[in-house]
């Protein structure tokens, strides 16, 4: 787990993940005010500031960034900071920039979370870097108990069972390869599993949304 946020509440309105991929000149400030929000620097190396907070990143590591406060972005001189950004947004706010300038951002996806899978009462917003060793067996069948969101850092394959459900596994299965760059939703009820190649370690980067108190995952019985 790289960064770890608490949502008080996810039902008063619908609610989406997006990704974006930001860039940030070497040497530049910049700030963010915005929602809920994680980071995960691909490249480069930046310190983010929040009031007297400083937490300095390298490359392969996040933070998470709270809303309504004022944080400020620092990168150092010599190299050019990339980063992707997860954003927690209700249906008003899907337009809130990544970064205001002189960063600049690509919108990668944007997710809708079904509202089938939230219930009341506070929530737990998560980033991990999940990684499954070279030639290693993939894990049971499983789905979300809320929803994630998956950016493949290092190639491998996801297996999907269409018809199966949290009881059951139904319905012939099929394998998909998914390359770096890839982006795959997972809501509750998505039934899958994912494996890496042979000679190379999968290695995915995850955004999770998850009533607290309960397992992120739901394994198929």
């Amino acid at each position: 787990v790289l960064a770890l946020g608490r949502v008080a509440t996810m039902i008063e309105a619908p609610m989406y993940f997006k990704l974006s991929r930001v860039t940030i000149p070497a040497a530049a400030t910049v700030i963010y005010r915005g929602a809920y929000s994680m980071i995960y620097l691909l490249s480069g190396a930046l310190t983010v500031t929040a009031a007297n907070d400083k937490r300095a990143l390298q490359q392969g590591e996040g933070t998470y960034l709270p809303p309504g406060i004022e944080l400020t972005v620092q990168v150092e001189a010599g190299a050019v900071a990339e980063l992707l950004q997860y954003q927690l947004l209700r249906a008003p706010y899907s337009a809130t920039p990544a970064m205001n300038a002189p960063a600049s951002a690509v919108e990668l996806h944007q997710m809708n979370i079904p509202a089938n899978a939230l219930k009341a009462g506070p929530y737990e917003f998560s980033m991990s870097r999940v990684t499954l060793p070279a030639g290693a067996s993939r894990p049971w069948p499983h789905t979300r108990s809320g929803a994630a969101l998956y950016y493949v850092l290092s190639d491998g394959t996801i297996t999907i069972w269409p018809s199966a459900t949290v009881d059951a596994l139904t319905g012939e299965s099929r394998s998909e390869p998914r390359q770096v760059g890839a982006i795959q939703e997972e809501p509750y009820g998505f039934i899958h599993s994912w494996s890496p190649k042979e000679d190379a370690p999968l290695v995915l980067l995850q955004a999770n949304i998850s009533q607290e108190g309960v397992p992120e995952i739901i394994f198929v019985k």
